[in-house]
């Protein structure tokens, strides 16, 4: 029998199917646009680290090439003038601050020289190293006046280990003696501070005589004990 032509004869469907594009996330495109920021930014950051370099390269070897223009305009002679100057002025200053003053040393053993004792002789001997020691001879009325003497010198703190040696009586009553001690290097320097110099082997320190006449401090003398007391002795 034959099938009526209204009776479809397939299921296969004639029309074209509609097959649509798949859209892509939406995250996706985000991360992408991301990494695209980052790698732009890398590149950029990359060429003005580079272009950066350069520019120190070539400011470099501009002040290179200024500072080889301005050595090469200096005058060495005139250079050497100023360093054989400085030289000078650096020795000159050390002189002076090395140089040995002694008025005011003269002005403490004034002050503390009693008006019963006097001083004959006086002798300096200052050191490489500034170290200083006196010996002096003077006369003294009585034993009470020299250990006033005594007292006096041991309580001033720029002269040090006072000792009283070769102690006689005179036939007139009055007591010699001589007196050696060490005195402070701020006393007699001009600097007023010591400055260490080095000595070498075999050196003397040098031997300043002092000649001064018989003189007593114009300060109010200090009064002697009652009863008689030792000079110290060496």
């Amino acid at each position: 029998m034959a099938i009526p032509p209204t009776i479809p004869t397939s299921f296969v469907p004639k029309q074209p199917v509609n097959t649509a594009a798949r859209r892509p996330k939406s995250g996706s495109n985000l991360f992408l646009l991301i990494s695209l920021g980052i790698a732009g930014l890398s590149v950029l950051t990359a060429g003005a680290t580079f272009g950066y370099k350069l520019y120190l390269e070539n400011a470099h070897a501009a002040k290179a090439a200024e500072l080889t223009a301005a050595e090469q305009a200096i005058n060495m002679d005139t250079v050497e003038d100023f360093i054989r100057l400085r030289n000078r002025l650096v020795s000159a200053q050390t002189l002076l601050n090395q140089h040995v003053l002694v008025s005011q040393f003269f002005d403490v053993l004034e002050s503390r020289t009693l008006e019963t004792v006097r001083f004959s002789s006086l002798t300096l001997q200052v050191a490489d190293d500034r170290s200083a020691e006196i010996t002096m001879d003077g006369v003294a009325r009585s034993f009470n006046a020299l250990a006033a003497q005594s007292e006096a010198l041991a309580a001033e703190r720029h002269i040090k280990r006072a000792i009283f040696s070769g102690i006689s009586v005179n036939t007139n009553g009055t007591v010699s003696f001589k007196l050696s001690a060490e005195i402070d290097p701020r006393l007699i320097l001009a600097s007023g501070a010591p400055a260490p110099v080095p000595q070498e082997e075999g050196t003397t320190p040098n031997v300043l005589p002092v000649s001064a006449p018989p003189a007593a401090a114009t300060t109010s003398p200090v009064v002697a004990p009652a009863t008689t007391t030792t000079p110290r002795m060496p």
